[in-house]
């Protein structure tokens, strides 16, 4: 006959197993848009917001083809309008018109779009970009330090008008 304490630890042993291995995983890695389309044919622009941005490729996702740019999908665009067609235009660092090319994460791109109501962008324009120049903030020493304090603060030293 087993002691009530080896059966106490095994059940709460059974039960941390249950608790540690959950059968669906918290959060996905980077969800998909399931309802949305990797290429936008129809878009009503009164829903609409003009999207812009500088930014790094953060994901590729070859078997939509699209990539993810600021959190964002983008999406190719072919769409006619009253006005005519409105399609994706693609530049090369030199600025000059270039066919649709598979984008690497790490690379940094300019997107001019329009953002849908479902999270994704319609692309108008992508155009590869130079990497961003950080700004340096130059550090200065100052030859004195107590002089300096003194003076920013108003301290004893600082002088009366």
């Amino acid at each position: 006959m087993t002691s009530p304490l080896k059966s106490w630890i095994r059940a709460a042993l059974m039960g941390a197993v249950l608790v540690a291995a959950p059968a669906e995983p918290a959060w996905s890695a980077a969800p998909l848009a399931k309802d949305v389309p990797a290429r936008v044919t129809q878009i009503g622009f009164e829903d609409c917001e003009l999207f812009q941005v500088r930014a790094k490729v953060m994901e590729v996702r070859p078997e939509r083809g699209t990539f993810v740019v600021a959190e964002r999908e983008i999406c190719e665009m072919d769409v006619f309008t009253g006005n005519g067609r409105l399609q994706t235009v693609y530049h090369d660092l030199a600025g000059q018109p270039d066919s649709k090319r598979q984008y690497r994460a790490g690379q940094y791109l300019f997107v001019k779009g329009y953002l849908l109501p479902a999270g994704n962008v319609a692309a108008i324009e992508v155009r590869e970009i130079e990497k961003p120049k950080e700004a340096r903030v130059r550090y200065k020493p100052i030859a004195n330090q107590a002089k300096a304090s003194r003076r920013s603060a108003g301290g004893a030293g600082a002088q009366e008008p």
